[in-house]
């Protein structure tokens, strides 16, 4: 019996447990998604995916289409700019950027998500602005942009004092209060400090006069200021990436216009600051989608919100 046993014992020994492939992945902390996050932009500025981990499905949209490894600012990018946030979110194993990049001597209001599983980057997500794109109406030029009050007036960034952070769920909660008030059109519904700011692609979206019975700062449009964008729903909400040691929330949304109105869909990563569990300011990094594009073109999300088309009947 004991003879029979001790073969039973080399035997197991011989053969390596076969791990389950979630235990074999390594949790990735700040520090491991910093670095991943450096390597990705240096092979972007590179022009160069091979200089970066990317997995085999690796998968990269521009403003909601899909690019291979060798077009988009994999080809364009010459720089990073002045402006540079980075945030790191090891629950979801993803990061953010949100800043300028260079392209051939311009630059452009980007946010990036970028996210980590079993030590490869699998997918990146960018949201670009540039000076020249298209607004409301698809008129080109016409678009939110403003680089240099951009860099003036930037997201936060860096480690808050321990006793002033809130927790990950409330920082979800806040950032949603955003988006709802906007689509009630009710400010009492965000969560923001008066006087809180809005930028477009860096342009002043706050300041402005008032409304007669809106919700403001010193009789002007703050953060909080819900007015009538003329939208049907804000749809497509997904959390990005959620950086508690910096308070900060990336989220993505999509503006949905009422039936008749004929401005564009705008498709947005906001960056939303958040100070003693109430908005600071909320940076958008956006574009302004053709009618017929689908956008986000994200699980689960990867309809169009809607598409509309003209069938010429």
């Amino acid at each position: 019996m004991l003879i029979r046993k001790l073969l039973i014992l080399v035997l197991v020994s011989s053969f390596p447990f076969s791990v389950p492939a979630q235990a074999q992945t390594l949790d990735c902390d700040r520090s491991c998604l910093a670095g991943f996050l450096d390597q990705y932009l240096n092979a972007i500025i590179a022009n160069d995916a091979s200089q970066a981990p990317l997995s085999y499905g690796f998968r990269q949209t521009e403003n909601s289409i899909v690019t291979p490894n060798d077009e988009g600012l994999w080809s364009t990018a010459t720089g990073l700019g002045e402006l540079q946030r980075r945030y790191l979110d090891p629950e979801s194993s993803s990061a953010g950027y949100f800043g300028l990049i260079e392209e051939d001597g311009k630059r452009a209001v980007v946010a990036l998500r970028m996210k980590v599983a079993n030590n490869m980057i699998i997918e990146a997500e960018w949201h670009i602005g540039r000076e020249n794109d298209v607004g409301l109406q698809g008129e080109p030029g016409t678009v939110y942009y403003d680089e240099e009050n951009l860099i003036a007036n930037p997201p936060n960034g860096g480690a808050v004092p321990l006793n002033r952070r809130y927790s990950r769920d409330d920082l979800i909660a806040v950032a949603n209060s955003y988006f709802d008030g906007i689509i009630a059109q009710n400010s009492k519904v965000i969560k923001g400090h008066p006087g809180c700011s809005r930028r477009e692609n860096g342009q002043d979206t706050f300041g402005g006069p008032l409304a007669e019975g809106a919700t403001g700062y010193n009789g002007t449009v703050d953060c909080r200021t819900a007015g009538d964008y003329g939208l049907a729903q804000i749809a497509a909400r997904r959390v990005q990436v959620v950086d508690t040691e910096q308070q900060i929330v990336m989220m993505s949304v999509v503006f949905l216009r009422r039936p008749g109105n004929e401005r564009w869909r705008n498709h947005f990563t906001h960056t939303i600051s958040i100070e003693d569990g109430l908005i600071r300011h909320v940076h958008g990094a956006m574009f302004y989608a053709p009618p017929t594009q689908p956008v986000p073109n994200w699980p689960p999300y990867s309809g169009n919100f809607p598409l509309s088309f003209d069938s010429g009947e």
